[in-house]
Parts: structure tokens; C-alpha cells; sequence
């Protein structure tokens, strides 16, 4: 794919998507690439910052039309960099943080960029209940 075709499709994505596309040559793309682990030092062909559902959709048809690998970056603390790849696409979640409480139902969900210091500012005099797991074991089935 040449130069100007791989702009021409990274232009047709940015017309659909409502957060950012960063190539190396973008401002800000420096940092975004960067992860928790300073050990790690990938560079992405794209990094996509998904502001929605519709985002990460787009996101994973271009990687699937493009034969890109994808790396997913929630909170980007994983030890290990695998929320960075060299040469795909890094789809960051950061800028999902938002979190759906029921009070009734004593439930949550939560964006994929959601970290705990977010749900811990929101909810910080909800009390939870975490259901107690089973005494007995589980046979598995061979």
C-alpha cells in the first residue's frame, strides 16, 4: 500500500470517528504510545482513542481490512506491554471511563478505560456486595 493510500483510508476512518487517530507523525502521538512498564517502547502503526462503542467497531474493521495486529490499551498498566504493539493498532480505551450503577440491583458497568480511582471518586459510599464463592468444588469435566 502506498504512502498516500494508507492516509487516504486512515482519512476515511477519521471522517466516521469521534475520538483520535495518531499516526507517528501526529502530535501527541509520542505520549499516547507509552505505557505504565518505561521498559516498554513499542511504536504503532495507528493509535486509535476510542471515545465510543461505534469507535472501537471502526477501529477493529480497519485492523481486520488492513491485516493490522491489534494491542488493546484500557489503563495501559499492564506489566507485560501487551497493551502496545510495533507496527499495528492500538486501540486505547482511556478516554471510556464512563461507569452505569444500578443502586437498586447493586450492580456496575463500566467502560473499558475505567479505573478504580474513577469508580472509588463516584461511588465511594456505595456499599457492594461480592458474592461468596462456592465452599464446594466444582467437578470438570474431562
Amino acid at each position: 500500500m502506498s504512502q498516500a493510500s494508507v492516509s487516504d483510508k486512515i482519512a476515511d476512518l477519521a471522517a466516521q470517528f469521534s475520538g483520535q487517530l495518531l499516526t507517528p507523525r501526529d502530535s501527541g502521538y509520542e505520549d499516547a504510545r507509552r505505557v505504565h512498564n518505561g521498559l516498554i517502547d513499542k511504536r504503532p502503526f495507528l493509535i486509535a482513542r476510542c471515545r465510543n462503542t461505534a469507535d472501537v467497531v471502526d477501529a477493529v474493521n480497519f485492523a481486520r481490512e488492513h491485516s493490522l495486529e491489534v494491542a488493546v490499551r484500557g489503563g495501559g498498566h499492564n506489566v507485560a506491554g501487551r497493551s502496545a504493539i510495533d507496527g499495528g493498532l492500538m486501540i486505547d480505551l482511556s478516554l471510556m471511563r464512563g461507569i452505569h450503577v444500578d443502586p437498586t440491583a447493586r450492580t456496575a458497568r463500566a467502560q473499558g478505560g475505567a479505573r478504580g480511582v474513577n469508580t472509588i471518586a463516584r461511588h465511594r459510599y456505595t456499599v457492594w456486595r461480592v458474592p461468596e464463592a462456592s465452599s464446594r468444588r466444582q467437578a470438570s469435566p474431562d
